[in-house]
């Protein structure tokens, strides 16, 4: 071990602790353009002095020394509440905050903000991506008896989180990293640092255009029957559906507007806006939409009546509501749609599919995806070609085939006119 020795003017001290470590302190630079001083702690000297020396070179190379004193946990309350609140949509909030509690809280709680590393971010991504969930959190524990089913019991359900989960958490962390950046709380957004490998993209494949007959066919004795018009034919998200209104339909112009979403946040339904700014949009209704939408109405206005005083109609002038005028459950849409799959013979897939099966026969029916682009919503239209239109097997053959016929060549091609009219050509 080298030997302690005295620093010169502005070098800094270094001294060994009672507890045995040694402290390194020197005036530096700090985000908030003052010099303040700051220590380091090291086993040994050499180690306090290595971590001195990088210290300072960062403070003379112009890089600020972070002053927060804010754990991790204080500072993401702090960015929840007062940034990503007033600028993301209510349901974009729950999911973050739900992120934060559950995964980033639990893990990084009480560390200082200016001692999180890229190291410690990446370690936290992948130790999360292989631990069940559902053990983590204590989800099964928190049932009643009767219901635990998995972890409480001893058996591992191995609930993993989601790829997309799991680039989500570093979306929050990146987003609340940059903030303190800008309000000069950090020096610098470790996060940036840290990539995730490409993951596993969940494979789609749309109900053909059979199938989607078959679940049509099935769903008219349905009180749904029109909700699922609507998804296949055209396209529409699953709030969008729960939260169309009469004054947004024009059966006679054959014309819907999308202005609102029916969702669950945070515990209780609610009326929000859509998706994005271009999921507001004028939608052209297919004959078939016109008439299940019309049978709708009589069957609504059935259950008016035969409700009497006990329709709870909340005013809104739904399209789609319960027999007693109450809005529909989100989830209970997908249990309808998911009896309806059995009943009808199709493979099961999600509700949401049923956009994508839309998607995928406007494109095999030939629109160019601008028009798909508008019919669904889109944001740009880089989303409607790489996720949404989906090609099928028997589709590429198809095209192989006519790139086949023009290979061979049928007489009928006018570019084909070596040694036409039995001329000889020239090499």
């Amino acid at each position: 071990m080298a030997t302690p020795k005295k620093n010169a003017n502005n070098e800094g001290t270094i001294y060994q602790r009672k507890d045995g470590r040694w402290e390194g302190s020197a005036y530096v630079l700090t985000t908030d353009g003052t010099y303040k001083r700051r220590s380091v702690y090291g086993k040994t000297w050499d180690e306090a002095h290595e971590k001195l020396t990088k210290l300072k070179a960062d403070s003379l190379n112009g890089l600020p020394v972070a002053t927060s004193k804010m754990t991790i946990a204080e500072y993401l309350a702090y960015w929840l509440t007062n940034v990503a609140k007033g600028k993301v949509r209510r349901t974009t909030y729950v999911n973050y905050e739900s992120l934060v509690r559950n995964y980033v809280t639990t893990e990084f709680g009480k560390k200082k903000l200016v001692r999180l590393t890229a190291r410690d971010i990446r370690a936290f991504l992948a130790k999360t991506a292989v631990t069940c969930q559902c053990c983590a959190q204590g989800k099964d524990k928190k049932r009643p008896e009767h219901k635990r089913r998995c972890c409480a019991l001893r058996k591992c359900c191995k609930k993993l989180p989601s790829d997309r989960t799991v680039r989500f958490l570093l979306v929050i962390l990146r987003a609340a990293l940059q903030h303190a950046v800008r309000e000069d709380e950090l020096p610098r957004n470790v996060a940036r640092n840290v990539e995730l490998s490409m993951g596993t993209k969940r494979e789609i494949e749309p109900l053909t255009a059979k199938e989607g007959r078959q679940l049509l066919t099935a769903a008219r004795d349905n009180r749904l029957w029109a909700a699922y018009e609507l998804a296949v034919r055209i396209g529409l998200r699953r709030g969008e559906l729960l939260g169309l209104r009469w004054s947004d339909v024009h059966l006679h112009e054959g014309v819907l507007t999308v202005r609102q979403a029916l969702q669950r946040v945070g515990g209780e339904l609610l009326i929000v806006a859509p998706k994005t700014q271009r999921s507001a949009r004028r939608v052209a209704l297919p004959a078939e939409c016109v008439t299940a939408l019309r049978a709708q109405r009589a069957q609504q206005i059935a259950d008016r009546k035969g409700a009497g005083d006990n329709w709870k109609g909340t005013g809104h002038g739904l399209v789609f509501t319960t027999k007693n005028g109450t809005p529909i459950e989100p989830r209970n849409l997908n249990r309808s749609f998911e009896v309806l799959c059995v009943r009808a013979g199709v493979r099961k897939v999600r509700f949401h599919d049923l956009r994508h099966t839309c998607a995928s026969l406007l494109h095999e029916q030939g629109a160019d995806a601008r028009m798909i682009m508008e019919v669904l919503g889109h944001s740009s239209i880089r989303v409607t070609m790489d996720i949404y239109t989906f090609v099928r097997l028997d589709s590429q053959r198809s095209a192989f085939d006519r790139v086949g016929d023009a290979l061979r060549g049928d007489g009928n091609d006018p570019d084909d006119d070596d040694g036409a009219a039995g001329v000889p050509v020239a090499v």
